[in-house]
């Protein structure tokens, strides 16, 4: 079984390696007599110091764009959610890389269990996603389950999702996760008052929008503090 190789293994790996080296220098310079208090010292000032490190990653973690979010390797992407979702109160468990039976992530909250597959793609996220978190509910007997990606869905995979109840987070809903501060914001899905279709974020001449998903059926827009706006749709 392989667990995933996030950014807290890793900074705990480094921590190992200077106690490990700590250890061996200790032992050849130091007198006998204080071996011992040396080594306590220094685990203390270690732990001290990987408590720091590791509370100034996750504060930095947390502050994360999208720009941030596209740059993420698959396994950084999936504990950036477990740490923003832990944020918003949920009990968080990242599951293996092999055998995770179609989960990333099992999130727990008011006695209900949801399983979550993260998708950090730069290309539309196709059924396969939803399968597998489909394949994931029953053996984890979770309640709800969720695919997450920063990018789309392909329409076959909405399809798919919309038969077993899976709930799709796409990039304009994984905007209101970055943003959330609750979890009322969270799942805050914003529609189209023109036509009623979902709005998603879009890239425009001026920067990122709101763009209705119907488009170019629909042509509304508007920014992203609320107000409308002429921006040209990409």
């Amino acid at each position: 079984m392989k667990y995933r190789n996030t950014k807290d293994n890793r900074l705990r790996r480094v921590f190992i390696i200077i106690y490990l080296t700590q250890l061996a220098l200790v032992r050849i310079f130091t007198d006998k007599s204080i071996f011992f208090i040396d080594i306590i010292v220094g685990t203390i000032i270690l732990i001290f110091m990987y408590l720091i490190v590791k509370k100034y990653t996750v504060k930095r973690m947390l502050k994360y764009k999208m720009e941030n979010v596209d740059k993420l390797s698959g396994e950084d992407f999936e504990e950036f959610l477990a740490l923003k979702f832990k944020k918003l109160g949920y009990k968080v468990k990242l599951t293996p890389t092999t055998a995770d039976y179609g989960a990333d992530l099992v999130l727990k909250k008011d006695k209900a269990k949801i399983v979550v597959q993260a998708k950090r793609w730069n290309s539309k996220v196709g059924v396969e996603a939803v399968q597998q978190v489909v394949a994931s509910m029953k053996y984890y007997n979770a309640d709800r389950s969720m695919v997450i990606t920063n990018s789309y869905f392909t329409d076959n995979a909405k399809i798919l999702a919309k038969y077993n109840e899976v709930e799709l987070y796409d990039r304009s809903r994984l905007y209101n996760l970055l943003e959330a501060q609750n979890t009322n914001e969270m799942f805050n899905k914003s529609v189209c008052p023109k036509c009623g279709a979902d709005l998603v974020i879009r890239n425009g001449k001026y920067g990122y929008f709101y763009g209705c998903e119907s488009y170019p059926k629909c042509s509304f827009t508007k920014n992203i503090e609320g107000s409308n706006n002429n921006h040209n749709v990409k």
